[in-house]
């Protein structure tokens, strides 16, 4: 996981100078001035795993394989920092979430997103796109996640990977409906010996400010 760290802060030392836009961190601190973003989300356990969702046999979110009695609700905060080639937003994010039904675990995350903005049909249906890294830490260890893992025990500490789109109004883009991908894992072991972690199908909104 340490290495997984330092090549992260790396690869941003090298990233932001190559912008031409020195990123300060007191920036977080500033007022907003439309840079900040809430959002609240919820949704269902996803049955699916993450390669076949997004590579083997990528299918719309209402085809996907959900556990009715697994719940989630989360919310975030984040922030805009830079912009990179015009179109990609660089946010820092934390976020808490909540379990309930089949698991009852706490999750709490710190994630860094690019989003990808500027779509040619905006003037119809202003959509971004993001994914994020970071890391993710649950109150404790579920049989769910004990049964995914290869190591049968499970890891408190994962690899935060949430895809996310969402879609607003033109005449009201600060009000923006999300859809996310709600992920925890150990990156085959990069992160975690545990590799199975914990996945949700999420929708809510997004509101920037």
């Amino acid at each position: 996981m340490a290495r997984l760290i330092a090549a992260g802060v790396l690869a941003l030392v090298a990233l932001f100078p190559a912008t031409g836009r020195a990123w300060n961190p007191m920036s977080l601190f500033a007022p907003c001035a439309g840079d900040c973003r809430v959002a609240i989300f919820g949704g269902n356990y996803v049955e699916n795993s993450m390669g076949q969702v997004l590579v083997t046999s990528p299918e719309l979110p209402f085809t996907w394989e959900y556990i009715g009695d697994d719940h989630f609700i989360g919310t975030s905060i984040s922030r805009r920092t830079t912009t990179l080639w015009n179109h990609v937003d660089v946010e820092p994010e934390v976020g808490m979430g909540q379990r309930f039904g089949r698991q009852d675990e706490t999750e709490v995350w710190i994630a860094l997103y690019g989003r990808y903005h500027g779509f040619p049909w905006d003037d119809y249906v202003v959509t971004t796109v993001a994914l994020s890294t970071g890391l993710n830490w649950a109150s404790d260890v579920s049989d769910v996640e004990q049964e995914r893992a290869k190591d049968g025990e499970g890891s408190r500490i994962m690899h935060y990977f949430a895809p996310e789109i969402t879609f607003a109004l033109p005449s009201d883009p600060d009000i923006q409906l999300l859809f996310r991908f709600h992920h925890r894992s150990g990156v085959f072991g990069l992160v975690s010996d545990a590799f199975g972690g914990a996945q949700y199908g999420t929708v809510g909104f997004r509101i920037r400010f």
